[in-house]
């Protein structure tokens, strides 16, 4: 990588955060529960999980922290969502991520169970801020519709082998921008009620990596979402996966169907609050 697109990468980063600085004074709280997917952030004070969602937390001016704890120790990671307006068309909000994903990617770099890379290769230290507008909009009753757009910025600290990329679904397309240093992302999310207590989501996301052979990527996610209460939240869904790969392209329905069950198991999730 370049000494022009790592300086350019700092001061993109810098760049943002006296951008927050500026605009902080202007920004409208628009708080709702069980909002990961949308420009709502949590009420101040109030803590969500799940077993594969992160650890989030409101706070108030209309802010959000939000971390996976189970993957802190091998992959850090930290994102801060911020509402900036809010009126009776929508809600416009904007996430930052920032992530550190070295650690993991060298532990799964050996022979035998857990090993995805050969041990010959060693990760350097890399770094990617993910930065996301978000605008989400009530429609018809209780159907809630989100756009997303936002920029990937990767900085790898040392050479990066080529032969080195993980080349599975929902892993290629995240780690691209590492050897491409940046990528797009454009996405949309649907929210609604169905009846009782069972609401619905569905979403889909775009990864376009201009310049890179295998430059394109599309996940669709529909979920059906049972809220016991405000407390209590179980979800079950698929997830399917198109992706360019360095072996050609391929569809990918998530989880795939065990060899020997004679039903398709689907994805599922239990999250909590307080």
């Amino acid at each position: 990588m370049g000494d022009s697109v790592r300086k350019n990468g700092i001061l993109f980063f810098v760049g943002l955060v006296i951008l927050t600085g500026f605009l902080s004074a202007k920004s409208v709280e628009t708080a709702a529960d069980w909002s990961s997917g949308t420009a709502y952030v949590l009420p101040a004070g109030r803590w969500e999980m799940g077993l594969f969602q992160p650890l989030r937390y409101g706070l108030s001016g209309g802010q959000e922290f939000s971390t996976h704890p189970l993957l802190f120790v091998k992959m850090p990671n930290l994102t801060y969502k911020r509402v900036w307006k809010a009126d009776e068309r929508g809600v416009i909000a904007s996430r930052h991520q920032l992530l550190y994903p070295t650690p993991l990617l060298n532990t799964v770099a050996r022979k035998g169970i857990g090993g995805i890379v050969s041990p010959e290769f060693t990760f350097p230290a890399m770094v990617s801020l993910h930065n996301e507008v978000l605008y989400t909009k009530k429609l018809m009753g209780s159907m809630q519709v989100t756009g997303k757009a936002g920029i990937t910025v990767g900085v790898a600290f040392g050479d990066l082998d080529k032969r080195m990329t993980i080349d599975l679904p929902l892993v290629f397309q995240r780690l691209a921008v590492f050897y491409n240093n940046w990528l797009i992302r454009l996405g949309g999310d649907v929210t609604g009620h169905l009846s009782g207590r069972w609401n619905y989501l569905v979403d889909s996301d775009v990864f376009l990596i201009p310049g890179a052979e295998e430059n394109f990527g599309f996940e669709h996610k529909g979920l059906l979402l049972w809220n016991k209460s405000d407390r209590f939240q179980l979800a079950i869904g698929y997830k399917l996966v198109y992706g360019q790969y360095p072996y050609g392209t391929q569809w990918h329905l998530l989880p795939p169907k065990v060899p020997g069950l004679p039903v398709w198991i689907p994805l599922f999730d239990l999250q909590w609050a307080w």
